[in-house]
């Protein structure tokens, strides 16, 4: 895993130079909850923290094997730069949170993914046929509660 750290850091170094970002990045064994979040952003804070056991686990659920680990690991940091990146992050999560609206709470929180996606795909555009599997497996759950 030592190994594996240094070229995680290797890329977070990558990532962080190309989106051009003044954002913390964090690299955790464990999310502390019961979900399976391979990373977040902090609004808050500025800070983006990756959850490298979960970011294993997500990649042998979607993959079958951690073969494309690296690969998955870059997708999951560039979304999440995608979050730091986005200028209407703050509007739409404070429009969100006020909402009562179930079915408007979760238009918005699309709105958030998918501008996060859509600058992922501009950060690591090599990458563009591993992030459609992630974008799409992320977002089924925004569509699935859509249907509803």
């Amino acid at each position: 895993m030592k190994k594996r750290k240094h070229h995680f850091q290797q890329i977070i170094r990558k990532l962080q130079e190309l989106s051009g970002l003044d954002v913390d990045i964090l690299l955790e064994n464990d999310f502390p909850g019961r979900r399976m979040i391979g990373g977040k952003y902090s609004l808050e804070t500025n800070v983006v923290t990756i959850y490298l056991e979960e970011v294993r686990k997500q990649c042998f659920r979607l993959f079958g094997s951690e073969e494309k680990l690296v690969d998955y690991f870059s997708v999951i940091l560039a979304h999440e730069l995608g979050h730091a990146a986005d200028r209407n992050l703050m509007e739409l999560a404070m429009v969100r949170a006020d909402h009562t609206d179930h079915q408007k709470r979760m238009q918005l929180s699309i709105k958030i993914e998918e501008n996060a996606w859509n600058y992922a795909k501009r950060l690591v555009p090599d990458l563009h046929n591993i992030l459609n599997v992630v974008r799409e497996h992320s977002l089924a759950m925004y569509k699935i509660e859509r249907v509803k």
